[in-house]
C-alpha cells in the first residue's frame, strides 16, 4: 500500500475553521429559535403553531443557499478559492448580528436568508479540501471533512443555549446590559459573529490559493513578466517542472501520454455545464446524498421542537439550556468518532458498507421520537426510561454522522476531470441545500399538524419519515462497491 502523504495541516485547519463558522451560524439558533419565533408574536400565542413558522425560518436559509451555491462555485473558478472563502465568515458575522437584533418575524427571515447566501460557499470549502489532497490522503481528508461541521454544530447549540436570554441566565453580568435585555438572543449571535471574524482573520493571513486554473494563470503571468524582463530566461523557465495541484480520487494528476501537467489541462479546459455532469456515475451518489440530507435535517429540525414542546403536547418540555447541553455532549462524542473512528472504519469496511450502516441508523433516531413522547406522557415527566431512549437516540446519531464522509468519497470520485471538481461539488451542494430547504418546513409543519389534528395519535410525521428512510436504504444499495468506480 502506498504511504500517505502528510496532511497539509495549516491549509486544512484554516479551511475547516471557515467551514465550522458556517456550522456555528446555522446551528446557534437551534436551542432558542422556537421561543424566538413565539416572542415575535407570529404564532398568536398558540404553541402548536410554532412548528409552522420555525420551519419557514429554517427553510428560507437553505433556499437562499441553494440559489447562491453554484454562483459561488463559478466565482471561485474565475476569481479564486481564497477570496470566495474569505467572504463567507465576513458576511456571516454581519447577518448574525442582524438576526439577533431582530424583533419581527419578517426581519428574522431576511437575516436568515442572508446567512444562507454566505453559507453558499460551503461547496467551495469541499473543493479546496479535495484540491489540497492527493490520491494517498484523500480518504483521510474526506473523513475529516464532517469534523468541521460537527465541531461547529456542537459549539453552536451550546452557545445558543448558554447565552440566550441573559437577563434570566446571567442576571449579575450580561443581564445588566440594557441592549441584551432588549434583545435576549443577541448575545449568542454576537458570540458566533466574533468567532466568524476571528476565522476570517486567520484565513486572511494564512489561506493560500488552491485552484489549479488560478495557479496556472498566475504561473503564466510570472513567466510573461520574467520573459519581458529577460527574454533569454524564457526557455529555461518554460522547461521547469510544474507543480501538480489537486490530485483527485486516486487518478494521476498529470496526463503522461500528452506530456501536459494538470495546470496545463486546467488552463485550457472550461468548467463543464450541469448537463454534462449529470451522468449516472454522479446521479446515483447525488440521489443518496439527497435522501441523507433531507432525513438528517428533518431529524435535527425536530430535535428542538420535540424537546422544547411541553409534555402534554407531545414533547419533553426541555429548556433551551438543557437542549443546548444535550446537543453539546452529543457533539463532543461525535467529534471523537469523526476524528478517530470514521476514517479507519471507512478504510476497513469500505465507503459503501459504512454508508449503508450509517444511513440505516436514521431509522433508530427518528423512531426514538414517538417513544420519547409516549413514555414522557405516560408518567408526566422525563424519567429514567426517557433518558435511556435519549441515550440510544444520540448513540445512533453518532453512527449516522459517518454517512457524510462516506458519500463524499463517491461524489469526489465522480468528477469526470480535475477541472470539473468545483462544479461537481457545487451540484452536490445544490442537492444538499434544496433537500434541506424542504426538510425543515415539511418536518416541522407535519410535526405541528400531527399534534394539532392528532394524526395517527400525533405520530404521523414519524411514520412518514420512516417510510422515506426505507426508500433511502434501498437507494443506498445502488452505490458501486468501490467509490473509484462511481
Amino acid at each position: 500500500m502506498e504511504p500517505s502523504t502528510p496532511l497539509p495541516k495549516v491549509q486544512l485547519t484554516i479551511t475547516m475553521l471557515i467551514q465550522s463558522a458556517e456550522a456555528l451560524s446555522a446551528t446557534v439558533i437551534f436551542p432558542f429559535v422556537p421561543q424566538f419565533v413565539r416572542d415575535t408574536g407570529i404564532t398568536g400565542g398558540d404553541e402548536r403553531k410554532t412548528g409552522y413558522w420555525a420551519g419557514v425560518l429554517e427553510s428560507v436559509f437553505f433556499v437562499a443557499e441553494f440559489l447562491s451555491v453554484f454562483s459561488w462555485g463559478r466565482a471561485s473558478d474565475h476569481f479564486g478559492r481564497r477570496p470566495v472563502l474569505l467572504l463567507g465568515p465576513l458576511g456571516l458575522a454581519l447577518s448574525l448580528i442582524g438576526f439577533g437584533w431582530s424583533k419581527s418575524f419578517a426581519s428574522l427571515v431576511f437575516w436568515r436568508c442572508l446567512q444562507g447566501v454566505f453559507n453558499g460557499n460551503i461547496g467551495v470549502v469541499k473543493t479546496v479540501m479535495a484540491e489540497i489532497a492527493d490520491s494517498t490522503n484523500l480518504a483521510q481528508i474526506m473523513a475529516l471533512n464532517p469534523l468541521a461541521w460537527s465541531s461547529g454544530s456542537t459549539l453552536g447549540p451550546i452557545i445558543g443555549g448558554l447565552l440566550s436570554n441573559p437577563e434570566e441566565r446571567w442576571p449579575n453580568s450580561f443581564g445588566k446590559v440594557q441592549i441584551l435585555r432588549d434583545h435576549p438572543y443577541l448575545l449568542p449571535c454576537a458570540a458566533v459573529a466574533s468567532l466568524s471574524l476571528t476565522f476570517f482573520v486567520f484565513g486572511l493571513i494564512g489561506l493560500k490559493e488552491s485552484s489549479p486554473m488560478i495557479l496556472a494563470r498566475q504561473k503564466r503571468e510570472e513567466l510573461r513578466i520574467a520573459a519581458s524582463m529577460d527574454p533569454s530566461l524564457t526557455t529555461g523557465l518554460l522547461s521547469e517542472d510544474r507543480t501538480t495541484y489537486g490530485a483527485i480520487a486516486g487518478a494521476d494528476a498529470a496526463d503522461t501520454s500528452s506530456g501536459l501537467s494538470s495546470t496545463d489541462v486546467h488552463e485550457e479546459e472550461e468548467p463543464p455545464t450541469i448537463r454534462e455532469l449529470l451522468v449516472p456515475r454522479l446521479v446515483i451518489p447525488l440521489i443518496n446524498y439527497g435522501f441523507f440530507c433531507f432525513l438528517q435535517t428533518s431529524y435535527l429540525v425536530l430535535f428542538p421542537l420535540m424537546y422544547s414542546t411541553s409534555i402534554p403536547n407531545g414533547g419533553l418540555g426541555f429548556s433551551p439550556y438543557l437542549i443546548g447541553v444535550t446537543r453539546g455532549i452529543w457533539g463532543l462524542a461525535n467529534s471523537f468518532v469523526l476524528l478517530f473512528l470514521a476514517g479507519p472504519l471507512v478504510r476497513r469496511f469500505g465507503a459503501r458498507t459504512t454508508y449503508i450502516f450509517a444511513f440505516a441508523n436514521i431509522s433508530v433516531c427518528i423512531s426514538a421520537y414517538p417513544l420519547l413522547s409516549f413514555f414522557a406522557q405516560r408518567v408526566g415527566r422525563v424519567d429514567a426510561i426517557v433518558w435511556a431512549i435519549i441515550v440510544v437516540q444520540l448513540l445512533s446519531n453518532l453512527a449516522m454522522s459517518m454517512a457524510y464522509a462516506s458519500i463524499h468519497m463517491f461524489i469526489v470520485n465522480s468528477s469526470p476531470r480535475p477541472s470539473a471538481l468545483s462544479s461537481t461539488n457545487s451540484i452536490a451542494q445544490m442537492v444538499s441545500t434544496i433537500t434541506r430547504a424542504f426538510a425543515p418546513f415539511i418536518a416541522s409543519a407535519l410535526f405541528a399538524l400531527s399534534l394539532e389534528l392528532n394524526l395517527a395519535g400525533g405520530y404521523f410525521v414519524y411514520i412518514l419519515l420512516l417510510g422515506i428512510v426505507a426508500t433511502g436504504i434501498f437507494s443506498s444499495f445502488l452505490l458501486p462497491s468501490d467509490p473509484r468506480r462511481a
